[in-house]
């Protein structure tokens, strides 16, 4: 077979290999987002399980919990650089002490900072008693170690009496991911290996013809 035809035939197997890995890269990327709205479907479904049991059986990531406890003010910290409604800001992070014992690290929620990194956390706190119903997620890398890996978002409380100014501003639900143009693009990379594969050799064959 002269070079002439096997090359471009060469040429059009690797391009449609090339399109066809890329479209079952999309198809991946899209099983990965129903994945996540899967799992987050499924926690919000079920009735919370008490902060106690979630943290000794390690729930699953957006499995809701019931937080009963009180604030351990004195450790909680801010988390810079957390926009909301495309305002700068902070979140703030607390440990709460559950009735048997047991430390969570519970995100408080949102508060406006200029800077997005300064705020009086004393005006932001809400009272001695932890009571509330959020969720479990992971703590920002930077505050991960050995011992703590995942935390709880504040969803909503009892409206407890507070201790001084404003309560942050909770956070909301995670929000179900966008399946995006995942699927168009892997039917449009099979379309072009297809393409490869089928118009190539007819190319070729009229080619040959016409020599």
């Amino acid at each position: 077979m002269p070079a002439r035809t096997w090359i471009p035939l060469l040429a059009a197997v690797i391009v449609a290999a090339v399109c066809i890995r890329l479209g079952l890269w999309q198809l991946d990327r899209l099983d990965q987002r129903q994945a996540r709205n899967a799992i987050i479907a499924g926690a919000f479904r079920e009735a919370p399980l008490s902060a106690e049991v979630a943290a000794r059986d390690s729930a699953e990531r957006f499995r809701r919990v019931s937080v009963m406890g009180r604030w351990d003010y004195a450790r909680e910290m801010a988390v810079i650089g957390r926009t909301r409604n495309g305002s700068p800001g902070v979140h703030v992070l607390t440990p709460a002490i559950l009735e048997d014992g047991t430390e969570i690290i519970v995100n408080r929620g949102w508060v406006y900072s200029p800077d997005a990194r300064t705020i009086e956390l004393p005006k932001w706190r809400e009272g001695s008693q932890a009571l509330l119903i959020g969720y479990v997620d992971e703590l920002p890398s930077s505050l991960r170690d050995s011992s703590a890996s995942m935390y709880v978002v504040a969803l909503s409380d009892s409206g407890a009496a507070r201790e001084g100014g404003d309560r942050p501003a909770r956070l909301n639900a995670p929000a179900f991911a966008d399946e995006g143009p995942h699927l168009n693009y892997a039917v449009q990379w099979f379309s072009f290996a297809a393409i490869a594969l089928i118009g190539t050799p007819i190319v070729v064959r009229k080619r040959r013809r016409r020599d």
